[in-house]
């Protein structure tokens, strides 16, 4: 298949994204990889990706004519903390890499993270490259520079925006992603095709069939719109400051709390996210933003792509609320990204806490 290519134009910092089959294979596919300061750098991966794609993507690099040592840490998100962090620091000392050094991060979100602000913050600063391997990371946390890890009263509160020198998107890294890790990726595809409207929504509800049998040429284009849409906020906003990247944070809020709320262990990522959406949708209806017919399209969108859509039974409400209060993304009073049709998402600054407290507890019931 053919590859993708766009670029993240952000002057002398802006870098390429591809996307396709067999871009990390020798041999297949060949792309150019941008000049890096050095030919030495590490690989860090997880437990999980490491006896998958470790030595292919050192067998890559090493024909680009790059050497590179490996750096395995723990799979899962409770795993994204200085602890971590700071083993990561120990072994690029170890392995003997200058400021000219590189980290190539290859793995999902959490690997991203962690590569991308050890690469920002290692000798104050080396070449990034980022190798997402699920669908959540190549469609959305592998651009446009943030990175972070988790601190134990909340999500991300520590890190830098450091863009890569380059992303690498291979559609062959999905084949291998377990059921539960596939669906938690398309509760981002549902967030970008929710701030972009029809087109974008009507592509996911006629090319389903194909993208939930792993067609290549589906799961590119789909993360080519994904990639272009959150290439365009980032250029527009890099480092979060005008408002216009914000609305990027839809789901997010309520699901990062979820998220804090359950340790990061009874809900992935992505289906946070998911659950997120169905609240700030209905949200959204109560405020007399988004229509029903709007509202009914989404959450059918939702289900076709098997995403949970009900708070848990026993979240307990106020804790929730709390938490979402301390979120880095929505300040200190009560604020959310909201929609105000398909495709029109914008931040509304002060929610009020009744109205929210009651649509958390509706949202623990099957939503019609």
């Amino acid at each position: 298949m053919t590859s993708h290519r766009l670029t993240v134009s952000l002057e002398s910092r802006s870098y390429s994204i591809y996307i396709g089959s067999g871009l990390t294979k020798v041999g297949a596919n060949p792309i150019a990889l941008p000049q890096l300061r050095g030919k030495k750098g590490v690989v860090i991966t997880n437990t999980t990706i490491a006896p998958l794609y470790l030595e292919r993507v050192q067998e890559w690099l090493a024909a680009a004519g790059y050497e590179s040592s490996p750096i395995i840490i723990p799979d899962g998100e409770e795993y994204k903390n200085h602890e971590i962090l700071q083993r990561l620091y120990r072994e690029i000392f170890e392995s003997g890499l200058q400021r000219n050094g590189f980290v190539c991060a290859l793995g999902g979100g959490v690997v991203g993270d962690l590569a991308g602000y050890a690469a920002a913050t290692y000798m104050r600063g080396i070449d990034l490259i980022q190798l997402p391997t699920t669908i959540l990371a190549q469609v959305d946390s592998a651009i446009g520079g943030k990175n972070g890890v988790n601190l134990e009263f909340g999500k991300n509160l520590v890190g830098t925006t450091y863009q890569p020198r380059v992303v690498i998107s291979d559609i062959d890294f999905i084949a291998t992603l377990p059921e539960r890790e596939s669906f938690c990726g398309f509760g981002e595809v549902v967030k970008y095709a929710l701030l972009a409207g029809d087109d974008f929504i009507s592509f996911l509800e006629m090319n389903h069939p194909e993208i939930m049998k792993q067609d290549p040429r589906s799961l590119a284009s789909m993360t080519l719109s994904c990639s272009r849409i959150k290439a365009d906020y980032v250029v527009r906003d890099e480092y979060d400051l005008l408002g216009v990247r914000a609305v990027l944070n839809l789901g997010h809020t309520i699901g990062h709390a979820l998220e804090k709320m359950y340790a990061y262990q009874q809900l992935a990522h992505g289906e946070a996210v998911a659950i997120g959406l169905v609240c700030a949708l209905l949200l959204s209806v109560t405020m007399n933003l988004l229509t029903e017919s709007g509202f009914q399209r989404a959450l059918q969108l939702l289900k076709l792509y098997g995403l949970p859509m009900l708070v848990p039974a026993d979240a307990n409400v106020d804790e929730l609320i709390d938490l979402m209060r301390r979120d880095k993304k929505a300040g200190r009073n009560l604020s959310m990204i909201l929609l105000r049709g398909l495709g029109d998402p914008y931040l509304e600054e002060n929610i009020d806490a009744g109205l929210l407290r009651e649509t958390l507890e509706k949202c623990k019931q099957p939503v019609h």
